[in-house]
């Protein structure tokens, strides 16, 4: 078997970009592979004010300087899904969709998928009113009424990108307090055509013909039902590990993925970092960092 790499590296957003490009810079005979848009969840970001060296930039734009460092540093990249992550004997088999790869160490750095409300309709809504990127698909909403769903960061930034955009946004979150910072939620507060709603959770979507024509909010405390007559809703209520094609005995309950001090997990030859991991905090840097730190212990491991 000729083609095998020292290193495969899966998902090419922070973590992935850092450690494949230094373990390449190190001679290393690495490929990353991406089924999406590189840059990960940056590029769904419709801002980033907290990465180090930029005091504010488009989350897309700041996805390019990622991707664009791959490619300056020469790093093989491959566009694939990868369906199936197992071990056969000492080697990593990963599937795609397009080809099968045989590499002596793994980084999974696969990040997280929207989590979904659970609510009847919203698989056959999704792309007819539902989106869960309010910078992907804000601008179909133009002039049009929305409501988003959700109170944490990510929510509170996607709300304030398409309170510009929107006649008028409707923003709803289960609890009274914001898990999202207070500045940005003072800079929601302070848009003329917004409305916040809390404590109120959806109940039903309702259809106008085959779109969305409202939702169905229902207050925690009291149980009073209202309806929103929206022509868009944005469920952003979190994420979960993108972590379904492993078959290696690597996750914990919730589908992440622990790691040791090294981000090795307990498959030996097996690496993991980013936000994939079980964290509570998850940063650009973070992931960078992970990933650098992978390299090295990559390094030592096929050193051995």
């Amino acid at each position: 078997m000729n083609n095998v790499y020292d290193v495969l590296v899966i998902g090419a957003g922070p973590s992935g970009i850092g450690a494949a490009i230094k373990l390449h810079q190190d001679g290393y005979k690495v490929a990353i592979v991406e089924m999406s848009t590189p840059g990960g969840k940056i590029n769904i970001a419709p801002r980033v004010d907290n990465y180090p060296g930029q005091k504010e930039i488009p989350g897309p734009d700041l996805a390019v300087i990622f991707f664009t460092r791959l490619m300056d540093a020469g790093v093989e990249f491959i566009g694939d899904e990868i369906t199936s992550l197992d071990k056969e004997n000492d080697l990593f088999v990963s599937k795609g969709k397009s080809n099968t790869y045989y590499s002596k160490t793994v980084y999974i750095a696969t990040g997280t998928v929207e989590r979904k409300i659970g609510l009847p309709l919203e698989d056959e809504l999704f792309g007819h009113g539902l989106s869960y990127c309010a910078l992907c698909d804000g601008h179909f909403f133009k002039g049009q009424d929305v409501l988003v769903i959700g109170g944490g960061n990510a929510a509170l930034k996607e709300a304030i990108h398409l309170a510009g955009l929107v006649k008028h946004l409707y923003v709803i979150h289960r609890r009274n307090e914001f898990r999202g910072s207070l500045k940005l939620v003072e800079e929601l507060k302070a848009r003329d055509n917004v409305t916040i709603l809390t404590p109120y959770i959806p109940v039903e979507f309702i259809k106008d013909g085959d779109k969305l024509g409202a939702v169905k909010i229902q207050n925690k405390e009291t149980n009073e039902e209202k309806v929103l007559t929206v022509q868009g809703v944005f469920p952003l209520v979190g994420q979960d590990p993108n972590t379904k094609f492993i078959k290696l005995d690597i996750l914990n309950e919730w589908g992440n993925i622990p790691v040791e001090k090294n981000m090795m997990t307990r498959v030996e030859g097996a690496f993991s970092g980013g936000d994939v991991l079980p964290r509570d905090i998850r940063q650009i840097y973070l992931a960078e960092h992970d990933g650098l730190v992978a390299a090295k212990s990559i390094e030592e491991y096929l050193s051995k």
